[in-house]
């Protein structure tokens, strides 16, 4: 049977594993609620981002790093690339420009990247406020993915979270330990070893009995993590050989620090833990002698008093949840009671004066909105008016190439017959003859210039196929043999520049057929060779012609050059006489449609 003393002791050391417990869970809490308000100012970034991302936007982009820099120092280095890797801008300003794509952060951003998630990375080196402090361990990355207004990611932002966060917690452990013989809290990473502790202890692996390698792996997301509800406090001996009361606290599954696998352990050696044993067995003695009614009177003062500081804490919540007031009251003191309520009242502020910056940075971001929203209206209205005067361009080409070209030969065959009339009145049978067939031809033309408008053959089945199409019907109807060429890989180039450039072989050949009197025409379409650029060549062996010299009224070259211009290719022509005619159009970027 055990003895009074015994039993003392065994009472005095759970509830002193109670404390710790408690202590434990406070300081887990603690920290995860740290680590989630960074974790939002860098989702508030990443939206601001989003709606900023320009490449003309660049001193914008620097002041909203450097604002978030300067509110959160700990961020020791803050960087924004785009999706291919490329550094945009940085607070540090050698690696503006650089390529991150083969980086850990980087590549871990990507996978798996969304709207409004943060993802956490422990890296594996120490940054160099870590080594200034003494503190061991990694320092943590956190990145997010920039997403524009229609819901592309057009970018990261990655940060390294230095350990100057961490010395701020260092100092709450010291202040929540303080005045309890022997005891040391610890924060241990994933794999067990002491990121903040000791000096003895710091970057060692905490050989806890218990504390398995499938403990300190972190849970995926979903398994439930233990606490320390599910792992009470208990006594152990360690590899120094002194038995200990150990406390273990987890964060919960949803928390953000169980992405790391952190958790903070809390040690007190036994012999203080029941340091109290020996007052007990004198107050039992006492209680034994016939004090017992002093000590109820002594407990129900005490338990008086620590339920008026306990009140004074309920009410004060209460009067802040009402808004009648700004902070908790504390009791005087040092008692648990006072501790509860400075801890409460430093938290209260702490997240007053996040809220405060979280409700500044949301009216800037709305302000942001607007003027964006502005910007898109009037770039929607300007871009309207070009589709406008695009196609007032277009149709002002299709007429040229089509009813110019027929009223024009009609003119000159009505020329043609006025002189026949007064020299040659036998010959005109054979003119008025031409005639018809011209103005045939240019009914016929007008026809396919407005089936042009209504069908359109490169949007349908590509350039490469409508090309091949085109001159078919071209030889055929001339009598021109043409060899055409096309590179396989461009047969799905269809956009508004590949109609361009069917428009610009229509014209081209029809001035060969016209004007030319080629035998041999060539047409080809092809890729540059490690580019996504494409040409497109046509060559003829006919009369040939002065490139350089101007035709007043005649509009056929120039109309040439405007539509490569409005695709951004380059038109060469050059021409030798009797050696024929080459026209090249050059475009830049073909293959990103």
């Amino acid at each position: 049977m055990r003895t009074a003393g015994e039993i003392v002791r065994s009472d005095l050391i759970d509830l002193r594993g109670r404390q710790l417990d408690r202590t434990a869970d406070r300081l887990i809490a603690d920290l995860n609620l740290n680590l989630s308000l960074r974790v939002r100012s860098v989702q508030a970034l990443a939206v601001m981002l989003g709606a900023e991302l320009r490449d003309d936007n660049q001193a914008l982009l620097h002041r909203m790093l450097g604002n978030l820099q300067q509110a959160s120092p700990e961020f020791e280095t803050i960087a924004l690339a785009n999706p291919q890797g490329r550094v945009l801008v940085a607070t540090d300003s050698s690696l503006e420009g650089a390529n991150v794509a083969d980086r850990e952060w980087f590549v871990f951003g990507r996978q798996g990247s969304k709207k409004g998630e943060v993802r956490l990375l422990p890296m594996l080196k120490q940054t160099l406020s870590g080594v200034a402090a003494g503190i061991s361990g990694p320092f943590v990355g956190l990145i997010a993915a920039v997403v524009d207004g229609e819901g592309e990611t057009v970018g990261l932002v990655g940060t390294r979270l230095s350990v100057l966060w961490l010395l701020d917690f260092a100092e709450s452990m010291q202040e929540e330990l303080r005045g309890v013989a022997g005891t040391q809290a610890l924060l241990l990473d994933r794999d067990g070893v002491v990121l903040i502790g000791s000096e003895g202890l710091k970057g060692k692996r905490l050989g806890v009995p218990g504390d398995t390698p499938e403990r300190a792996v972190a849970a995926p997301a979903g398994d439930v993590v233990a606490n320390s509800a599910a792992h009470p406090a208990r006594v152990e001996r360690l590899a120094d050989g002194k038995r200990y009361l150990v406390a273990h606290a987890s964060p919960a599954a949803g928390d953000v620090l169980n992405t790391l696998g952190w958790r903070v352990v809390v040690l007190q050696p036994v012999q203080y833990a029941g340091q109290g044993d020996r007052l007990m067995q004198i107050q039992i003695t006492a209680v034994l002698l016939g004090l017992g009614a002093l000590a109820a009177l002594l407990g129900v003062f005490l338990a008086r008093r620590v339920t008026r500081d306990l009140d004074a804490i309920t009410r004060s919540a209460e009067a802040v949840r009402r808004g009648a007031t700004q902070q908790i009251s504390v009791p005087p003191g040092h008692s648990e009671a006072a501790r509860l309520g400075g801890a409460l009242n430093e938290l209260l502020r702490w997240l007053q004066r996040e809220r405060a910056a979280l409700q500044a940075l949301n009216a800037e971001l709305d302000q942001r909105v607007i003027a964006r929203t502005r910007e898109i209206e009037r770039l929607a209205e300007q871009e309207r008016y070009a589709a406008v005067v695009r196609e007032r361009l277009k149709i002002a080409r299709d007429l040229h190439d089509t009813l110019a070209h027929s009223m024009m030969a009609m003119l000159s065959e009505v020329r043609l017959l006025k002189r026949l009339w007064s020299s040659h009145p036998e010959a005109m049978a054979e003119e008025l003859i031409r005639a018809e067939k011209a103005a045939h031809e240019g009914l016929q033309e007008a026809r396919a210039a407005i089936a042009a408008m209504r069908f359109n053959p490169v949007r349908d089945v590509g350039l490469a196929a409508a090309l091949d199409d085109f001159v078919g019907r071209f030889s055929e109807r001339s009598g021109i043999p043409v060899d055409y060429t096309s590179d396989a890989s461009i047969g799905a180039f269809a956009d508004e520049r590949a109609e361009t450039l069917f428009r610009i072989a229509e014209e081209a050949l029809r001035n060969v057929e016209r004007h030319a009197r080629a035998t041999r025409v060539t047409v080809s379409l092809d890729i540059h060779p490690g580019s996504d650029g494409a040409t497109l060549t046509i060559s003829d062996n006919g009369l040939g012609f002065d490139a350089d010299a101007t035709y007043p009224g005649h509009y056929g070259l120039a109309g040439l050059r405007e539509q490569a211009t409005l695709i951004g290719a380059e038109l060469t022509v050059s021409s030798v006489a009797r050696q024929g005619t080459t026209i090249r159009v050059a475009l830049a970027k073909a293959m990103d449609s």
